[in-house]
């Protein structure tokens, strides 16, 4: 007696978990992050609800997850800016091309970008999260503590946070305000992308002689 096989979904080769963090990226640009379930997700990757529950849980555990691999593909944006330097970029250099990279990843992925900051929708608590969030922000760091060796620890981080707060603030207020006049329509995006990264790379320099 044959038998007919089921019909699969986007779930094979045991890869459910992957199924259903793609489903998550296309209901977040599609609707917003807010019209994300379990239950959508699942029926996206052809499975059913119980059978997607033990992977996160429920929508908490799934955005959460979500968040956390885009934070380290948000590290990898960094990187790869750095890594498109020339050889002997001054540290300079090095602490705007992690600007660049971070605005980059932003401008691509606007309504992802939003969610990853969203701590009422993820569990901030969450190990794996912590452990991407802070990984994300190496590059900045280590750009950061190039430019300036000397600082003591107090000044550093308030190099650090001056940076990230402008750059995050930056493409937080564009994926917000896509149409504003102050970087629509191009060129106005990447001219005022490269201004302020310069603004924010002065303002981090330490003070010269005198």
């Amino acid at each position: 007696m044959s038998v007919t096989p089921k019909t699969r979904g986007r779930h094979h080769h045991g890869d459910l978990r992957r199924a259903l963090l793609d489903a998550v990226a296309e209901i977040v640009q599609e609707s917003g992050p807010e019209a994300v379930s379990l239950r959508e997700c699942a029926r996206r990757a052809g499975v059913s609800h119980s059978a997607a529950t033990p992977h996160f849980g429920d929508k908490r555990g799934l955005m959460t997850a979500f968040a956390t691999e885009k934070s380290l593909r948000l590290r990898a944006a960094m990187e790869d800016a750095l890594a498109a330097l020339p050889p002997g970029a001054s540290p300079a250099e090095r602490l705007a091309a992690t600007g660049r990279g971070y605005m980059a990843f932003a401008r691509q992925n606007p309504a992802h970008f939003r969610l990853m900051f969203r701590t009422d929708l993820i569990d901030p608590e969450d190990p794996a999260w912590s452990e991407a969030a802070r990984r994300a922000r190496e590059p900045l760091d280590a750009a950061m503590q190039a430019v300036a060796p000397a600082a003591d620890a107090r000044a550093l981080r308030a190099r650090i946070a001056l940076a990230w707060a402008g750059v995050h603030g930056f493409c937080t207020l564009r994926a917000e305000a896509p149409r504003s006049d102050l970087w629509h329509p191009e060129p106005r995006g990447a001219e005022v992308e490269a201004d302020l990264l310069a603004l924010l790379v002065a303002a981090c320099l330490p003070p010269g002689p005198g």
